[in-house]
């Protein structure tokens, strides 16, 4: 970069990085220097893995190096302390050769990003007490008694009431967002993360979860973190199913390559010796997973086998 390219991007009010094709800060502005606590002039050469916080870093490093090899703008979002930023990547180009990258970082306004992070964190309340509703139905013998059943019924409805405008809330935030962005995940990642969140659940000596998954898997649209929740529910839903699995399953592949490309994610349950395997349904799979995948672009389908058991599996879109 020439001197007078620099004292122009000094002057800038929004945070500038350039880096090079090896992901290294190659300049900094004073107000990035300033938000992210970067020492006048100390920047240079230190790897962007050391400058960002948390998922930050690959998104910057998957950035910087898509930008500097294809040549095309990328955009993507990051959180850096309180703050989110919508961040604009452009590559730096000097006698028609591809040499680095800038990045722009504009504020994000914080009430979007806190809506859309409120969202993900109530969906998980909402399933347990739809799952003790459920489980009162049960228990107070609901299903026979009109007064019980009833009572509990009302409490579903309006559970769904409150899923269903929380969902428009997040819409509403994502409609309005400064950047048109489209959100990605590793699906094997987000399988993980779920079948933590069941082990700690579940704990020992109930189903075993049996977890068949890759390093990693190519990045597929939509929310992660609403993901593990489906699976999370899904796999709920199959360990409290009658009759009782003996196991359950999580595993994940990716299947055909350019434009065909899908990942696959599919979970399993694993009856006992003798038991009998009910016929497919759509009440196999909780409505909440089935609309959260038809809106990632992606498709569901579920089989019954008298040995395998249920085998729901879901087509995400690379």
């Amino acid at each position: 970069m020439s001197g007078e390219s620099r004292s122009l991007l000094s002057f800038l009010a929004v945070p500038v990085l350039v880096a090079d094709p090896e992901g290294r800060a190659v300049y900094v502005n004073p107000c990035f220097e300033a938000r992210f606590g970067v020492g006048s002039g100390s920047a240079h050469g230190v790897p962007l893995a050391r400058l960002f916080e948390g998922g930050a870093r690959e998104q910057v490093l998957q950035a910087v190096a898509a930008v500097c090899e294809h040549g095309q703008v990328a955009r993507l979002k990051l959180r850096h302390g309180d703050a989110g930023y919508a961040v604009v990547v452009s590559p730096v180009i000097a006698d028609r050769v591809r040499v680095g990258a800038m990045l722009v970082l504009c504020d994000e306004p914080v009430g979007e990003e806190r809506l859309l992070a409120f969202h993900r964190a109530i969906q998980e309340p909402l399933a347990d007490l739809a799952r003790s509703l459920d489980a009162l139905l049960e228990q107070t013998g609901g299903r026979r008694s009109e007064r019980h059943r009833v009572a509990i019924e009302d409490g579903l409805r309006a559970l769904e009431r409150v899923r269903k405008w929380s969902d428009e809330l997040a819409s509403m935030a994502r409609a309005g967002s400064a950047v048109e962005t489209e959100e990605r995940f590793d699906p094997a990642q987000a399988a993980r993360e779920a079948s933590a969140r069941y082990q700690r659940e579940v704990g020992a000596g109930e189903v075993p979860l049996d977890v068949l998954l890759p390093a990693g898997l190519p990045r597929v649209r939509g929310d992660g973190g609403r993901f593990t929740d489906a699976l999370l529910e899904l796999l709920r839903q199959r360990l409290g199913g009658s009759p009782r699995p003996a196991s359950l399953t999580l595993a994940a592949k990716s299947v055909g390559r350019g434009p065909e490309a899908v990942v696959l994610v599919s979970v399993s349950d694993v009856p006992a010796l003798g038991q009998a395997v009910p016929a497919a349904s759509p009440d196999d799979v909780p409505s909440s997973v089935r609309e959260l995948v038809a809106r990632q672009g992606g498709a569901l389908h579920t089989t019954a086998d008298p040995i395998a058991g249920r085998t729901t599996t879901m087509r995400l879109r690379v």
